[in-house]
């Protein structure tokens, strides 16, 4: 069952309110045949990519070659259209009627010319408000794929600082990227609990460019613990467990989704919300 907490469309409008996150989002609007040829005439290259998705699925890079050809890279399969209504055609058929974003894409840097980005596990104890970082990994995207999801591309999972040490951005200074990295996904959660107020653990998906400049793929409410079991990093495994099997002081109590606060706070977006 569709729940709003694994709405992306929600969640990056809810972000994009708060303007000391904003600069982290990169432009992103709900997918129309106008939207897509707009941000990719501004862009170059975008990323389509569903509203209810997980895991990768159903993610469509399109990039502009210059007189009216067209790249599609869905899966590990790149495509060449030539004309905006041949490409739009193709990539309706691959998204259907389904609800979907384009996003600017970031250009992400490589390990050994694979694309990759990080999964930063953030959560806060019961009854308190402070937000912490348990876990970061970072997510190297499988031969020919766009999407770092380690199951879907066949990828690679490393520790933060040897990954980076691997990449194209090694020249950066370590130390100030992480800091960087979660300072951003500290404000990503604290801006989501009005909106979620019980949750307590928040995956989020982080990217920098190649200058190391620090975007927000997305955030996930329900974060998968399968790439820090892969990772074989026991330390950051039980610590993560540690805040998610905090016992309860209420059992069976479920996550509320404030709805007046959403209905109050996003009610001058101009962009439809989607309540499924």
């Amino acid at each position: 069952m569709r729940t709003r907490t694994r709405n992306k469309w929600i969640k990056y409008l809810f972000m994009k309110k708060n303007a000391s996150l904003a600069p982290y989002l990169p432009e992103t609007r709900k997918m129309s045949n106008q939207a897509l040829w707009s941000l990719l005439e501004k862009h170059r290259h975008v990323m389509v990519k569903p509203v209810w998705g997980s895991r990768g699925r159903g993610v469509i890079q399109v990039s502009d070659l210059g007189n009216d050809n067209y790249i599609i890279h869905f899966e590990n399969m790149r495509t060449m259209k030539r004309g905006k209504k041949n490409a739009y055609r193709y990539i309706k058929s691959k998204i259907g009627s389904s609800a979907y974003m384009v996003q600017r894409r970031i250009t992400r840097p490589t390990i050994n010319k694979r694309l990759f980005d990080m999964r930063v596990i953030v959560q806060r104890k019961r009854n308190s408000s402070d937000w912490v970082v348990t876990g970061k990994v970072i997510k190297v995207a499988g031969k020919g794929y766009i999407v770092s999801n380690n199951t879907r591309s066949h990828g690679q999972l490393l520790r933060f600082k040897p990954g980076i040490q691997r990449s194209s951005i090694r020249h950066l200074p370590i130390t100030e990227l992480e800091t960087q990295i979660d300072k951003v996904s500290l404000l990503s959660a604290d801006t989501l609990r009005p909106l979620f107020p019980n949750h307590r653990i928040y995956g989020l998906d982080i990217a920098t460019d190649r200058q190391g400049h620090v975007s927000i793929i997305e955030a996930n409410l329900y974060p998968a613990m399968s790439h820090f079991l892969k990772l074989k990093d026991g330390v950051m495994y039980r610590r993560i467990l540690s805040y998610k099997n905090e016992p309860p002081l209420l059992s069976n109590r479920k996550m509320i989704i404030n709805k007046r606060y959403v209905s109050n706070h996003l009610a001058d977006s101009s962009n439809p919300l989607i309540f499924h």
